[in-house]
């Protein structure tokens, strides 16, 4: 029987620092529209009707907003012992930590700027009951049209400094993930991005170069939450502006490099990015890549906001000071 050529089986769900914890907790639960699944001292866990296991979001009080680390769920027992191995032989490796809510001991690890990551293999898989189920055996929540109310967690995208993309790279390929889309200058200069997957979506992380960051800054851009149409994400939108909260980017666009059609709201608690997205391709083939150019802006395919030009004039994420960033036409 084949061996799976990757260690994972999916990226399993997110802690965000944030630094005003209740208001962070107040957009995802009551504004977004996610259940809160679990309470500690210092962190609240939630996630969307569409999720299966206990969270996908883990939002940490802290004197910092920011990526605390990502969670991966291993292929197996087995492939969690072969990625500790693997993790060790290749430096990244930083040992075991205890069970929290939701998930057996993970090993935490390092990829190579800085950005913290786990891998786990035991899980909960929390089935609701009462007002929170669903007479759908395969929905472990029903869907109860809560707030902008999205389906599934999707992916994260971060951020690396000039440079440090192909390492970057070498490292997933080196994990087994799958690189569909690569984001490139000109071809006789080293990528400065691309798409990983590790099975069908589009990508399960998107790392991108920004050249305003300093290196081992490990700074997170975005977070995303999947609905099933287009049509949901502009209602999202209109609930999210009856709500206060306006679209970074100035309105719905598409990505160029995958056709997901998304927007991009801002955590008032945290400053992070959450977008909110529907009907990117898929992707099936083990060796499928497909090239984009800088110059044709890959992140906007309508043409409204480049935010790599953006990044070209200085600015971190390229976004302006107050978070935004404006259509080109107004």
């Amino acid at each position: 029987m084949a061996k799976n050529p990757h260690y994972f089986s999916q990226l399993a769900h997110i802690e965000v620092l944030t630094e005003n914890l209740d208001k962070s907790v107040e957009f995802f639960r009551d504004v977004v529209g996610m259940d809160e699944t679990g309470r500690t001292e210092k962190s609240v866990y939630l996630r969307a009707w569409g999720d299966y296991f206990h969270h996908t979001l883990k939002l940490t009080q802290s004197k910092t907003s920011g990526l605390g680390h990502l969670g991966w769920r291993a292929d197996s027992p087995e492939a969690l012992e072969e990625a500790v191995e693997y993790l060790d032989s290749i430096g990244a490796g930083l040992g075991w930590e205890e069970p929290d809510l939701g998930h057996g001991k993970a090993y935490r690890f390092k990829s190579p700027e800085g950005h913290m990551h786990e891998v786990f293999w035991d899980v909960e898989w929390l089935r609701e009951e009462g007002e929170r189920g669903s007479i759908y055996a395969d929905r472990y929540s029903s869907n109860r049209l809560k707030g902008a109310n999205p389906r599934r967690f999707d992916h994260v995208t971060y951020m690396v400094s000039k440079g440090a993309y192909p390492a970057e790279k070498a490292f997933w390929k080196g994990l087994g993930l799958k690189n569909p889309d690569e984001i490139r200058i000109e071809d006789h200069i080293p990528p400065i991005g691309g798409l990983h997957t590790i099975a069908n979506l589009s990508h399960d992380i998107a790392i991108f170069t920004d050249p305003n960051i300093e290196p081992n800054e490990a700074v997170l851009n975005h977070i995303c939450w999947n609905v099933d149409s287009r049509e949901e994400v502009l209602l999202a939108l209109d609930y999210f502006i009856e709500k206060g909260h306006k679209s970074v980017m100035g309105a719905p666009t598409r990505h160029k490099a995958d056709e997901g059609f998304f927007i991009y709201i801002r955590d008032p608690g945290s400053g992070v990015l959450f977008e909110f997205y529907a009907c990117a391709r898929l992707v099936f083939a083990p060796d499928h890549l497909d090239v984009h150019y800088l110059k044709d802006n890959p992140n906007d395919a309508w043409g409204s906001v480049n935010p790599f030009a953006e990044m070209a004039k200085g600015k971190k994420l390229g976004l302006s000071e107050d978070g935004t960033v404006k259509p080109v036409d107004i």
